[in-house]
């Protein structure tokens, strides 16, 4: 956890894939709270970093870039079927995307100063080793059986997919237990927003004291 008391307070919000970590951010930006998703900067940067798309086609080859010219881009979907079944691979992809990723976002977060929080989706931030750059850290978790069930129907992916895409993270309960605060995803909107309406309150009330 970042101790200081600079501006604005970042709060990393995270969880296994499919925990709800978009609905979260939406609810915060309905609340007038800045959220930059690590995802959107990643798939940015895909398109538009040279210096990245070169690391990945030389590391990967020509197959998981897409396009040509000003119109090149990693083609996140062909890259994923290699990371995903090959621990060693996706060990090489997250050296590459992780720095880059990182310093991105950070200036992002440079460009809401006069914000009191700002929130940040962040998928991999313990696996990352990122604990360090947020105030406080939020962790999502889902009913296994409901998580299983929106990633199938999400990505249209098989059970097997599914299973090798939880083991590529830690599990719901490990990220929970190092997690300042949780969020229980498992049941209606109305439930999650009034979890995080209640968590928000409480850093403000954390923020004025």
């Amino acid at each position: 956890m970042n101790k200081s008391k600079q501006k604005p307070f970042l709060i990393g919000i995270t969880g296994t894939i499919g925990s709800g970590k978009s609905k979260v951010g939406a609810i915060l930006e309905e609340l007038g709270i800045p959220v930059i998703d690590s995802d959107i900067v990643v798939h940015d940067l895909f398109s538009k970093s040279a210096p990245l798309k070169e690391a990945i086609r030389s590391r990967f080859g020509d197959g998981v870039i897409s396009g040509s010219g000003d119109d090149e881009k990693v083609d996140r979907t062909a890259l994923g079927k290699i990371v995903f079944g090959d621990a060693a691979a996706r060990k090489d992809l997250e050296s590459i995307v992780h720095p880059a990723t990182i310093k991105e976002c950070q200036r992002r977060v440079s460009e809401h100063q006069d914000s009191d929080l700002v929130a940040m989706l962040v998928p991999l931030l313990f696996e990352a080793g990122l604990e360090k750059h947020y105030d406080q850290i939020w962790a999502l978790y889902t009913d296994d059986a409901i998580l299983r069930s929106r990633l199938s129907a999400r990505d249209n992916l098989t059970p097997e997919e599914v299973d090798r895409r939880l083991a590529a993270q830690l599990p719901q309960s490990d990220k929970v237990s190092r997690a300042d605060e949780r969020i229980d995803n498992s049941g209606t909107l109305e439930e999650t927003k009034a979890q995080v309406l209640q968590l928000v309150e409480k850093v403000k009330r954390k923020l004025a004291d």
